[in-house]
């Protein structure tokens, strides 16, 4: 329950950060939100077992506090980037070190698999990694071509409704693909991995 309630927090974070980044930018402390990221980041790096994996964390830690030292505020535009190249790492490292992160998340509920179905799970694997890679020079580029609004725009809002479309999407293509296969409702998904979810990415980076 503890580690649900670390990772509600924490997703709470990441889904409010444009709107409060921008209204911490507007009133010159655009350092606050860098230094509560450094620290987040420093406790996630400190539970890494790879000592590589480790020390890139660590040091994305200190370029986010260089980046409150000096008060940019383009380093605080930057973060859904890092964080998106992030995730891009951790979905491309399970392509590469199976199982997949989207068959580890399904193997919660489904401990046992018919077959093809890890198979299809790489794939949309593969789907969810190009989507994150391709929003990194997105929301990097937007606060200069487009301005902060709407960069807090997509970052805060749109980039989440694609990824309700990309999974509203994937749960009709399932049922088209595996016409025999047991899917259960959308929410009682979405319910059991925002419990149970977390489990999923232990030792991945070990």
């Amino acid at each position: 329950m503890g580690n649900a309630l670390k990772a509600t927090g924490v997703t709470g974070l990441i889904l409010s950060y444009p709107f409060l980044s921008t209204y911490l930018a507007r009133h010159s402390f655009a350092g606050l939100i860098l230094v509560l990221f450094a620290a987040l980041t420093v406790w996630r790096g400190l539970h890494i077992r790879k000592r590589g994996w480790r020390f890139a964390t660590l040091a994305f830690a200190a370029l986010l506090l260089t980046g409150a030292y000096l008060s940019n505020t383009y380093a605080v535009w930057l973060i859904p980037s890092f964080v998106y190249a992030w995730l891009t790492a951790l979905f491309g490292h399970t392509l590469r070190t199976p199982p997949s992160i989207c068959e580890r998340l399904v193997r919660l509920q489904f401990p046992e698999f018919k077959p093809g179905i890890a198979e299809y799970l790489r794939e949309v694997t593969w789907v969810w990694t190009l989507f994150f890679a391709v929003n990194i020079p997105v929301c990097a580029l937007l606060p200069w071509l487009a301005g902060p609004q709407i960069w807090s725009l997509y970052t805060g809002l749109l980039v989440y409704l694609l990824m309700g479309v990309l999974v509203t999407g994937e749960w009709f293509y399932r049922h088209r693909r595996f016409p025999d296969l047991e899917i259960p409702p959308m929410l009682e998904t979405a319910r059991y991995f925002a419990l149970h979810g977390h489990k999923a990415f232990k030792d991945i980076w070990s």
